[in-house]
């Protein structure tokens, strides 16, 4: 006796990191002249420096070839190793506002209240939460009478909590009877059993329907029509003083609903931090990764192209940085619309191997290592001040 498993309409996550095959150490060795014998031994001297980087991951940033000498090397970091440089600069013991920060129904709304253009959110799925004014969908009827009778389309639909777009989708209308809907990706789903998907994946924690981005003519013209963020890292290098340390640009695969480089076909550039030209953009990783100079699709150059507002970009993201002044560094993704940069999320743990695989250049690098070093002394001081003043009190 078998049973069928429901296809899924929301996003799934990125698949496990896999330990690296035989055919990949052989076809290094053939292609870079790097031994399967060197290639343990750079893998292993990474986990003795407990840089947090996976096997799998020295593959992805190449970090094989020979243009790595052991120092440029040394200044790549895994995805663990990026979680602990997160933690470094923003210590759990200064989290006022992350609880805050990890909400992404509260987050938008707080942005609004302050002013700073960001995501509108028309409606939002949880079964025990109130958020004021906005509608609270909490069972099937409520979700179908919302996308039939209420939604304003294009809707990006997304959970709450998490990241790298898992449980997301792109719909672009609902059907004249109501009972399917369009998405982003060509595909159409039964609205019921959409609804479903989401109170059971969802309700508990929250899930959001938010007007979709209308993505800036220029940048449509070249990358097509499904939003690609442009990924702001801000740092507090002076403590209340956010400053941009670094800018990327997440171009969706032409078959995506959105930006997250781990899905098959997007790319990510980098961006000139003080012009907003794009300098360079990448597809794939490790073996596969190749250098894109033109859209697969428009045929229109990638690198050399201007992102528009930019000034206002690079401004947007330091004064939302500065409502949270205990979080060392901040990871922005801005749409640009055409009136302007709008913030799409949020979070206090960017990914810093989006950097790595964008540029080929680690984050400990000598222009970023001693920045993060300042903030991680500043923010250790302020830790132990913290305690010190809790233990003088308990005396």
């Amino acid at each position: 006796m078998t049973s069928a498993t429901a296809e899924r309409s929301l996003l799934a996550g990125p698949p496990k990191k896999k330990a690296p095959d035989s055919p990949k150490l052989v076809r290094v060795a053939r292609e870079h002249g790097v031994s399967p014998f060197a290639q343990f031994g750079q893998i292993l001297s990474f986990q003795m420096r407990r840089t947090g980087l996976h096997a799998s991951e020295y593959y992805d940033f190449e970090l094989y070839h020979p243009r790595y000498d052991a120092g440029a090397r040394a200044q790549f970091l895994g995805a663990l190793g990026s979680r602990r440089l997160n933690l470094r600069l923003s210590p759990r013991a200064l989290h006022k506002h992350f609880d805050l920060m990890d909400d992404k129904a509260l987050f938008s709304v707080l942005l609004t209240g302050l002013g700073l253009q960001t995501t509108q959110t028309q409606a939002v799925v949880d079964v025990s939460r109130a958020f004021g004014r906005l509608p609270v969908l909490r069972e099937v009827a409520s979700i179908r009478d919302f996308l039939t009778q209420q939604a304003r389309y294009p809707l990006f639909a997304k959970p709450a909590f998490g990241s790298l777009s898992v449980g997301s989708a792109l719909i672009e209308a609902v059907t004249p009877d109501g009972e399917t809907l369009r998405l982003g990706n060509g595909r159409t789903v039964a609205l019921e059993a959409f609804a479903q998907e989401i109170l059971k994946f969802h309700g508990q924690s929250g899930f959001l329907f938010q007007s979709a981005v209308r993505q800036h003519p220029a940048l449509t013209a070249v990358a097509g029509p499904a939003l690609g963020t442009i990924r702001v890292v801000t740092v507090t290098e002076e403590a209340s003083q956010p400053r941009v340390l670094y800018v990327l640009w997440k171009i969706p695969s032409p078959a995506a609903m959105s930006d997250n480089f781990w899905q098959s076909g997007s790319m990510l550039a980098n961006v000139d931090l003080d012009t907003g030209e794009v300098l360079g953009c990448r597809q794939g990783t490790g073996l596969e990764t190749t250098q894109v100079e033109n859209h697969p699709v428009s045929g229109k150059p990638i690198t050399g192209t201007c992102l528009p507002f930019w000034s206002e970009v690079k401004a947007l993201a330091e004064q939302a940085h500065a409502v949270f002044p205990n979080a060392g560094v901040m990871g922005w993704d801005i749409g640009l619309s055409e009136d302007g940069p709008v913030i799409v999320e949020g979070n206090n743990g960017p990914h810093h191997t989006l950097y790595q695989l964008a540029t080929g250049e680690g984050i400990l690098n000598p222009r970023f290592a001693p920045v993060f070093d300042q903030i991680a002394a500043r923010q250790a001081a302020s830790v132990k001040s913290r305690k010190s003043a809790r233990s003088s009190k308990r005396k």
